[in-house]
């Protein structure tokens, strides 16, 4: 086990958390004085914020023990409390001039309060990831109807999966018509890799054509490799992200399953090879959510589906989402070199996939998921 209270890591850490605060100001356009960053150990706070010297403290155990995005909404926490005293208010303390630069720097509701920088904080942050109740029946309904996949009826498991995603459509038509009683909620899926391949964005294009929510890729830092790792976020309603985060890793783990079943077909087995087949798969599983819409629509290649359409419609959840990325933008990757023969054999498999596990099942995820509620 590393030293981490070693010299070292205190000098690339304070270095990270000084980048992660100039990237904070940047993206909410906030000007402050760059403060002394130090770590410190405590039983009883996970951050603190001292006027006299100008300098945010972050517990090390944070950084240890804890997903890298719970140490920065601690640190804008403590930066929020910095932001009052240079709007000339030093002891606002928690009241409505702090919630008002916790909002300006996008603080979310859970960090927002005096228990945001204190470990009850964890708490609070359990009670936040539970389903709403209405959402938590609508779960369950979709939850049993895709365990039907279980049955060796290939016919019973592929209409218990088109049950299921009309229940989801539907669910989300009415909600669009009511705004009532909304609760958001952000999973953020650390890829553990320095580039996101092309199969995961096709995974990621899935969910959002299909599954009701609002994909972004992202970045966060691991500290104990000291690397930066590509992010896939799901940003949406609470129902909506447990459902679309089941389906993700699913699929992660069906393409490995496939392909160790198939590779085989394949003269070399090479990486070009499997990524076309990976990409074939999704493209596969992809027509077939689509030839199972309850109404018909144009060609996906060309069509805006009504999953789009609603989330983009959602005012609340681009409202949601900009606290985390104020400054989103949208980047257009080149195609991937395909391997048709690849390909195809993978969109044929991919017609052929039925969701089979329980979708509160996160098999094989291995500690690689942060979700925040709202």
């Amino acid at each position: 086990m590393p030293n981490f209270a070693h010299d070292h890591y205190t000098a690339i850490w304070t270095r990270q958390l000084l980048q992660e605060f100039e990237d904070i100001c940047w993206q909410h356009q906030v000007h402050l004085p760059t403060p002394t960053i130090e770590l410190f150990e405590a039983t009883h706070r996970l951050g603190e914020w001292r006027a006299a010297s100008q300098t945010i403290r972050i517990n090390r155990e944070l950084l240890v023990n804890q997903p890298w995005p719970v140490t920065i909404n601690v640190l804008k926490h403590e930066m929020a409390h910095q932001l009052c005293g240079a709007w000339g208010d030093p002891d606002a303390g928690h009241g409505p001039r702090f919630a008002e630069a916790c909002l300006r720097l996008g603080v979310p509701p859970a960090y927002q309060t005096a228990r945001g920088d204190s470990p009850a904080l964890f708490a609070d942050l359990a009670s936040e990831s539970q389903l709403v109740n209405e959402g938590r029946r609508f779960f369950s309904k979709v939850e049993k109807l895709l365990a039907l996949g279980r049955s060796s009826n290939a016919n019973e498991a592929a209409l218990a999966m088109k049950k299921a995603n009309e229940l989801i459509e539907k669910y989300n038509l009415k909600l669009a018509a009511n705004d009532a009683g909304r609760r958001y909620r952000r999973a953020i899926i650390n890829t553990g890799k320095r580039r996101i391949p092309a199969w995961q964005r096709a995974i990621a294009a899935l969910l959002r054509d299909f599954f009701f929510v609002k994909v972004v890729q992202s970045a966060v830092y691991d500290p104990l490799l000291d690397q930066r790792h590509k992010t896939i976020e799901l940003f949406g309603l609470a129902e909506n992200v447990a459902v679309a985060e089941y389906c993700y890793h699913f699929l992660e783990r069906e393409l490995d399953v496939l392909w160790q079943r198939n590779r085989a077909c394949f003269a070399g087995g090479t990486v070009a090879e499997k990524n076309s087949y990976s990409l074939g798969v999704i493209n596969g599983f992809h027509e077939k959510l689509h030839g199972q819409r309850p109404q018909p629509a144009p060609c996906p290649a060309t069509a805006v589906s009504n999953s789009a359409l609603i989330v983009a419609a959602d005012q609340g959840l681009q409202e949601f989402i900009a606290l985390s990325h104020p400054r989103l933008r949208t980047v257009r990757h080149a195609g991937p070199r395909i391997n048709r023969n690849a390909f195809q054999r993978g969109t044929a498999d991919g017609r052929d996939i039925v969701l089979r596990k329980g979708v509160t099942t996160h098999q094989g995820n291995q500690g690689r998921l942060v979700t925040e509620g709202h």
